[in-house]
């Protein structure tokens, strides 16, 4: 019995691609897409032949292991003039501005407070104030289509607000570079590497020091 035809597009122009896809400074990750979680449910309701999964198996190792000795898939955004880059695999969902809820006696400059996202309350935190990125200047102007960015490691989820978003990018391992000596404040500890993009550069964020500094902001 002949299976649905399923366009595996991800794997073309998606974050496993060359990234091109129109829809991904919407959906930031493929699996947020509407196509993506459609193609699932098809592959679920059908059976696999026999081998299939075994095959599979042998042609995603030999993929990621070639992939992730390329190049660096992140999720590129900006924080008032600061142009920064987290590992694609930590980001959950982005999502629109919602109110923001102070916790009396905890909520400080860091610490916004907490948010409701798909009816969860999940603790918002400005990474910009975490970073010691200079925010004074910033005005109106200066924010392209600010949201929400939910991001999660190990079980630790965190919200953020950021000015823009710029959508995924694939670094190449080769044009990650030591973060300068100039890189201020806090930002310099927490950022893993520097790479050219457009017309500027990118700090690339270390993730789990990142994740250990908010923890320790609600120690």
């Amino acid at each position: 019995m002949t299976g649905p035809s399923i366009d595996f597009c991800w794997t073309r122009i998606g974050i496993g691609g060359d990234g091109s896809c129109a829809e991904l400074p919407r959906v930031v990750h493929c699996r947020n897409c509407e196509v993506y979680a459609h193609a699932g449910r098809q592959l679920l309701d059908q059976t696999p032949p026999p081998g299939y999964l075994d095959d599979w198996a042998t042609q995603l190792a030999s993929v990621e292991a070639d992939t992730d000795s390329a190049t660096t898939s992140t999720v590129l955004f900006r924080l008032a003039a600061e142009r920064l880059a987290l590992p694609t695999a930590t980001f959950v969902e982005v999502v629109e501005l919602r109110p923001l809820h102070r916790i009396p006696h905890r909520s400080n400059a860091t610490l916004l407070g907490i948010v409701n996202v798909a009816g969860e309350l999940q603790l918002c935190i400005s990474l910009a104030a975490l970073l010691g990125i200079d925010t004074s200047a910033a005005d109106a102007a200066d924010i392209d289509r600010p949201r929400l960015a939910v991001i999660e490691r190990n079980g630790d989820r965190w919200v953020f607000p950021v000015d823009e978003l710029y959508g995924v990018e694939r670094i190449e391992q080769r044009a990650l570079g030591a973060p300068p000596a100039t890189v201020a404040r806090d930002a310099a500890a927490l950022t893993a590497a520097l790479f050219p993009w457009r017309d500027g550069s990118v700090a690339l964020l270390d993730a789990d020091l990142l994740f250990a500094a908010l923890r320790k902001v609600v120690a």
